[in-house]
């Protein structure tokens, strides 16, 4: 903190800087002035908490000075020094707000005592200010923070348990480690599906406060909700007493009612056991669990019991050997629907859980993939940008996220065997064009021989290559010719018969059109460079 002096009597300024304890009072630094005008500078250019100026001065006085300082920096706290008892000087410091008025000469211990006051409505003000900042960023952020103070709760850190319920208490709501809880963990599937949702996370909120109380659960029963990283919200119910336990299912079923009506049907509510506040990272495993293994997304209330969940083995063996040979057959489109009615059924008659859902899973990759090795198949060309590896690899959690992941390697693996299936009919094709250069070949000639119509064989070559077929077999012709000619003992018209033209002249003008030169010319050129 620092205080700046102001008298034009040098004699004054030092006994007032030595007479003064200003270390006692909390006073760090103490600037001095001879005048208005040098004091200006000062407070121009420094931090300035408290002003303890003479009224009488030659040029501008400490009245005109306090003016000055009044409206350009009003958090400063001006003290008055007179040696007049003047009622007018008192009168107008007064009204430019000065904090106090000490007639001279007074004894230092009274400047001490109306600076001590000075320091003490200075740092209240602050405090004051603080605290209101402090309530502006809370209101802006007060959803984020008690997300944060509240998650705290469910910590295995005993340290961030303890701030949180002190954080919590100061906040008003009595919870300690007496306390009895109960959890709701409420899964909103328009939600947490949707990265731009309709639906506002205060508004939901609010109707959850809203649900609990027409149905009645609240009074004694208090609730503090955060939202988890999942994109669920958690319902932290607790009293001190015996109200929580004695709560019906009729009471929660009655909540998830007034709830679905104000937001969506499609909900799940997974309502937790009574337990007392000690117990509460164990009551959200159980929730959790139980959550993972509604793997259909059903909607609906759910009533978790700490029972361990069923694990029933599926015996898919059958399946699988079904599967393998569809797959080894091609028969893409019968696979998919197999594989997706089996997924419906364990659905439909409650055997699908996690465990099933990560078995079927492992066991349809092991198919797939090995299908992808023995057809040299690149699997990870299988993925695209909007289906990557890793989501394939995650799909197990979910009946939809299943579904999702059958139908899409079975559509990538379809499309890329097609693929590599046509890329195989055309190498097919060049090679016995080549093989049978000295024929007269025609496209429907090429087309019988990879067992294709000609002109599906013509779409299909013009696709892979971007040539025409026709065109194709006449460049492998000039391509042959062209290395014979480099051969000065075979005689042209002998090339020509070579490559199925009985006719000199046609084979002249099919050369001529590829080379821009006759076949004789074009031997004398490749001679003339040699």
């Amino acid at each position: 903190m620092t205080v700046l002096i102001i008298d034009d009597q040098i004699s004054v300024l030092k006994g007032i800087t030595k007479g003064v304890h200003f270390d006692l009072l909390g006073i760090s630094e103490v600037r001095t002035a001879a005048s208005a005008a040098e004091a200006r500078e000062i407070i121009e250019k420094e931090t300035i908490d408290i002003v303890l100026s003479d009224i009488e001065m030659p040029g501008e006085n400490g009245l005109e000075l306090n003016e000055w300082i009044a409206a350009r920096y009003p958090s400063i706290i001006r003290i008055l020094l007179t040696s007049h008892a003047d009622f007018t000087y008192a009168q107008t410091s007064i009204k430019l707000g000065c904090f106090d008025y000490i007639v001279q000469p007074a004894p230092y211990d009274e400047i001490e005592k109306s600076l001590s006051k000075a320091i003490d409505k200075l740092t209240k003000e602050r405090q004051k200010e603080q605290y209101y900042n402090s309530g502006l960023i809370y209101s802006a952020h007060k959803h984020e923070m008690n997300d944060r103070i509240v998650s705290n709760l469910y910590s295995e850190n005993a340290e961030n348990v303890a701030q949180s319920l002190d954080a919590l208490n100061q906040m008003g709501y009595p919870l300690n480690h007496n306390s009895f809880i109960r959890i709701m963990i409420l899964d909103i599937y328009s939600y947490a599906g949707s990265s731009n949702s309709v639906l506002f996370d205060i508004a939901i909120r609010e109707n959850i406060l809203e649900s609990l109380h027409t149905s009645r659960m609240d009074g004694p029963v208090c609730a503090l909700i955060t939202f988890n990283r999942h994109k669920q919200f958690v319902v932290l119910l607790f009293c001190n007493d015996d109200t929580l336990g004695s709560l019906s299912n009729l009471s929660f079923s009655s909540f998830y009612q007034n709830l679905t009506e104000k937001i969506d049907p499609a909900i799940a509510c997974y309502v937790g056991q009574c337990s007392s506040f000690p117990f509460i990272r164990e009551e959200v495993f159980y929730i959790h669990n139980h959550i993972l293994n509604n793997v259909s997304k059903k909607s609906g209330l759910f009533f978790v019991e700490k029972e361990k969940a069923s694990e029933e083995h599926l015996c898919i063996d059958e399946n699988i050997s079904r599967w393998k040979y569809l797959l080894d057959a091609r028969q893409f489109s019968s696979l998919e629907t197999s594989i997706l009615t089996y997924i419906d059924f364990i659905s439909a008659v409650n055997k699908a859980n996690l465990k099933t859902l990560c078995d079927l899973h492992q066991r349809l990759t092991q198919i797939f993939f090995s299908y992808a090795y023995q057809h040299n198949l690149d699997i990870m060309k299988l993925f695209t940008e909007h289906y990557r590896y890793n989501d394939y690899m995650d799909g197990f959690k979910d009946i939809p996220s299943l579904r999702t992941s059958v139908k899409f390697i079975i559509s990538a693996i379809a499309d890329r065997s097609s693929s590599l299936e046509n890329q195989n009919d055309v190498q097919r094709a060049k090679d016995y064009i080549l093989n049978n250069i000295a024929l007269n070949l025609s496209v429907k000639d090429v087309a019988d021989y990879v067992h294709l119509s000609p002109e599906y064989f013509t779409r299909l070559f013009k696709k892979e290559t971007g040539q025409n077929i026709k065109n194709y077999i006449l460049q492998v012709k000039v391509d042959v010719a062209r290395d014979l000619l480099g051969n000065p003992n075979i005689p042209v018209s002998m090339i020509a018969l070579e490559l199925g033209y009985n006719n000199f002249s046609h084979f002249t003008q099919i050369f001529k059109k590829f080379e821009n030169v006759t076949p004789t010319e074009y031997r004398k050129n490749l001679l003339e460079r040699v």
